[in-house]
């Protein structure tokens, strides 16, 4: 397809939504925040023990390449010019903690989600110490 035939929208915006139980990327428009496109996956959870809950951190990032590429696939079947991607937004878990190995960028471990619950009785002993038990401490 030549440039030519691509619909002009002008600038766009992306946002990677990556939660706990999906990844979506959208595509708007920037001018009238007009929803051009969009891809969602859903993304598995582990339950390897009461309370613990993990996620493949290939797969939460598999799922980012995946939204991605099947969003800017659409758009271009509807010939809007992904080039004119000019910015892309990041909302994730936050809290959900991955390690990963500095010389070889695979995970050592799960991620371990906001969600679970490993850590609450070390969080309970500390709090005793702290004067009127204040959680903000820790942030």
């Amino acid at each position: 397809m030549a440039a030519s035939d691509r619909v002009r929208l002008g600038a766009l915006v992306g946002a990677i939504d990556q939660g706990t139980s999906s990844t979506r990327f959208l595509v708007f428009n920037a001018k009238t925040a007009e929803l051009l496109s969009h891809h969602q996956v859903e993304i598995n959870q582990k339950f390897p023990k009461e309370g613990w809950v993990e996620q493949d951190p290939k797969e939460i990032l598999q799922s980012v390449y995946e939204c991605v590429e099947k969003t800017c696939e659409k758009l271009t079947q509807l010939n809007v010019d992904i080039t004119n991607i000019k910015a892309i937004g990041v909302s994730n878990q936050r809290e959900t903690t991955v390690v990963w190995d500095k010389t070889t960028g695979e995970p050592l471990y799960n991620a371990i989600v906001w969600l679970d619950l490993r850590t609450q009785s070390t969080i309970e002993r500390l709090l005793k110490q702290i004067p009127g038990k204040n959680k903000n401490v820790f942030k």
